[in-house]
């Protein structure tokens, strides 16, 4: 459970990031920016999201949660 929250808190830290970077670089005019900062934390973002949805998926079979839970 500590590692799904961990992931959690980081691939929603680096998502924020990322788009919040990329709305920087639109509002100043700079394409590099944004495509610059998806070039260095798309990949990761979308690593760490992979493996929180896969690792909260067997945590639902492990732990017997219900959909009403």
């Amino acid at each position: 459970m500590a590692l799904f929250k961990v992931l959690l808190v980081a691939f929603l830290v680096l998502g924020s990031v990322l788009v919040l970077a990329q709305l920087f670089g639109v509002i100043v005019g700079n394409s590099g920016i944004v495509t610059g900062i998806v070039d260095m934390l798309a990949l990761p973002t979308t690593v760490i999201a992979s493996v929180a949805g896969v690792l909260g998926f067997a945590m639902s079979y492990v732990f017997h949660w219900k959909s009403s839970d």
